[in-house]
């Protein structure tokens, strides 16, 4: 048993003996391939500015000559702008040329003359209940039917002229009630003529708050002939 162990013993060293591992004391290399070449140049540096190259300037001074002969005549240059007058300071627009600032009156301008009085005043209506128009004045009513007095033959013949001023009063049925002569002609046939027409005018009646009204005219009657 004891020659067994031996042996086994033995045989394991022997074993150990051909098996032994060794470790390596430093760390396995690394082989690395590099390629050794140049980096390209750096890019050349921008030009300098280019200087702006200055051009001396010469002066020239002006030689003014005068003239060594003198003309007779010097022409006269037309200003090609208008000349204003610029006016008095404190002066109005539309004065008068030789007017004194503050508004005082050249004794030597008369002064404008006053203003025309107003008109009259109407002439006030009879208390007859009727509308009285002023002479000559038109009528403010419409016609219906107004025909003008016819000439005299005898008269247009003879070249009479003449005038008659009438009276007449339109009722409220707007036709003609009366007529009467004022001044007569003086050729009784233009006296008749008028008188004829003006009886048959005819107007729409005169309304005077809402109710027709008689209206009293006087007329001047003119018969005049056309020159030849």
């Amino acid at each position: 048993m004891s020659i067994a162990v031996h042996v086994l013993a033995i045989g394991t060293a022997i074993v150990v003996a051909h098996s032994e591992v060794e470790f390596p004391n430093h760390s396995p290399r690394m082989n690395a391939t590099y390629l050794l070449a140049s980096p390209p140049p750096p890019p050349p540096p921008p030009p300098p500015p280019a200087t702006a190259k200055v051009v001396p300037q010469t002066i020239v001074p002006r030689v003014v000559t005068a003239p060594t002969v003198i003309p007779d005549a010097i022409p006269v240059v037309a200003s090609s702008e208008p000349i204003v007058d610029p006016g008095v300071q404190g002066g109005v627009e539309g004065g008068i040329i030789g007017g004194i600032v503050g508004g005082k009156i050249d004794p030597a301008i008369p002064p404008p003359p006053p203003p025309p009085p107003p008109p009259p005043p109407p002439p006030p209506q009879p208390a007859d209940g009727r509308v009285h128009i002023e002479r000559d004045k038109p009528l403010p009513m419409f016609p219906l039917s107004q025909t003008y007095p016819a000439y005299p033959e005898d008269q247009r013949v003879a070249r009479h002229e003449d005038s008659v001023l009438v009276r007449y009063i339109i009722g409220k049925d707007g036709r003609v009630k009366m007529v009467e002569i004022l001044a007569h002609a003086q050729y009784k046939k233009f006296d008749d003529a008028a008188m004829k027409a003006i009886r048959f005018w005819r107007f729409r009646p005169m309304i005077k708050d809402g109710q027709p009204v008689e209206v009293v005219h006087e007329l001047t009657v003119n018969f005049k002939l056309d020159a030849e």
